[in-house]
């Protein structure tokens, strides 16, 4: 650690959001610090970084970003795009296709593992002098001045006091900064679990990615390399441990009972990983010299995937207005500056957490209005061209006033 313990940005989380702000602000020749609890691992990627089936589907705004901060080039020989995208309730009629002539897009996102776009990220990161790593560190009291704000950390066997102009909390869901911050939270049990495999598949994907709503959750199936896709199957929390435990022929056969043969026969599968799923949201997401992004801001169901593309969406935005005040020499750290900042995200994050949030009580229960209701939806999108235009502009993250590392441009 550098002897000079002031920062002009302190980043709580060395994750994929923590980085891309890092990153996005390196043109600014700020002193960065990222805390992070875990030891470094001696490679580019962050500790448990799992590289089996862990897949991440980024919308176009998220390219977007990631060309704008260097990393897409390295992302984009792997990156799989979604042409298509087909979406449809089991046992019930109606159907909702989306591509990419109607957005007049490339794509209408990309399916990354996460170790390519970690990797991408940590690499990247490593190319400027000006962002440190603090780890492994952990935060243990925030002390806030009027002009700064200090972070005492404890690192091994001792502590230090670091100051900055402003805290950003980029720890996820769990945040213990967000306690410390003493910030409540809203949050909400769904009962359910997501696990997620690859899935070796008879027939091709065509680009095509599947979400298709079941009576136990929503099942989506994203397009990998050739011959395989991503499961991200949602399931309630007492079926998990069996899905989790089976063999693997008797999960595929279930599987298969859910998705049906739009790919064929499902024809083997990769280790499984189960995660329980809450909705989370933090009832203010900024204090004096501290702003929460992310998921310790919202921490969304992955129905959707919209999670880490809204997070960084929140680093566009964030690294817009500390960009646009340090360069006239403002306080990018106090409540003015930080609630131009929540008064722009506000919208799209309470759109994308109300839309995830209905979708799952719209499509998890089999009343019989709402099994009706729901099969003319997915007809009505289908057929309204100003609502299919809608619905592809929140999926690819388009939708509202546009940061500029969204729009390619440089801040």
């Amino acid at each position: 650690m550098s002897s000079s313990l002031d920062y002009d940005l302190l980043i709580a989380g060395g994750g994929l959001v923590g980085g891309s702000l890092a990153l996005a602000l390196a043109p600014r020749s700020l002193r960065i610090g990222i805390i992070e609890a875990t030891p470094p691992t001696g490679t580019s990627e962050p500790p448990n970084a799992d590289t089996d089936s862990r897949a991440i589907a980024l919308a176009f705004s998220s390219r977007r970003i990631l060309e704008s901060i260097g990393c897409w080039s390295t992302i984009a020989p792997k990156a799989i795009p979604i042409h298509h995208i087909h979406i449809s309730n089991r046992g019930h009629f109606g159907v909702t296709r989306l591509d990419t002539t109607q957005a007049s897009l490339p794509a209408l996102g990309y399916v990354v593992r996460m170790e390519v776009l970690t990797q991408a990220i940590y690499q990247q990161l490593k190319k400027f002098a000006q962002i440190e790593f603090i780890r492994p560190a952990k935060i243990i009291n925030i002390i806030n001045n009027a002009e700064k704000i200090q972070v005492q950390i404890t690192s091994q066997t001792h502590i230090q006091t670091l100051s900055t102009q402003l805290l950003v909390v980029a720890e996820g869901g769990h945040s213990l900064t967000r306690q410390l911050l003493q910030i409540p939270v809203y949050q909400k049990d769904y009962g359910q679990t997501v696990i997620t495999t690859n899935v070796a598949t008879e027939r091709s994907h065509q680009y095509t990615a599947f979400e298709r709503f079941t009576d136990t959750g929503p099942l989506a199936l994203l397009p990998l390399n050739e011959g395989y896709s991503n499961v991200v199957w949602t399931v309630k929390n007492a079926q998990a441990p069996y899905l989790t435990a089976v063999n693997d022929k008797i999960f595929l056969s279930l599987l298969q009972q859910r998705f049906g043969r739009r790919l064929g026969r499902l024809i083997r599968t990769s280790k499984r990983y189960a995660y329980p799923l809450q909705l989370l949201w933090a009832q203010q997401q900024i204090t004096h010299r501290a702003v929460l992004i992310g998921n310790a801001a919202h921490n969304l169901h992955p129905v959707a995937g919209q999670g880490f593309n809204l997070g960084l969406r929140d680093v566009a935005a964030l690294a817009e207005m500390i960009a646009d005040a340090h360069k006239v020499g403002q306080d990018y750290g106090s409540l003015d500056a930080l609630s131009t900042y929540t008064k722009w995200r506000y919208r799209d994050q309470c759109l994308v957490t109300k839309f995830t949030d209905s979708l799952i009580y719209l499509f998890s229960n089999d009343y019989p209005v709402l099994s009706q209701s729901r099969g003319l939806g997915l007809t009505a999108l289908d057929l309204i061209p100003p609502l299919k235009q809608l619905l592809i502009r929140q999926a690819t993250g388009l939708l509202g006033q546009q940061p500029r590392l969204t729009r390619g441009l440089a801040l």
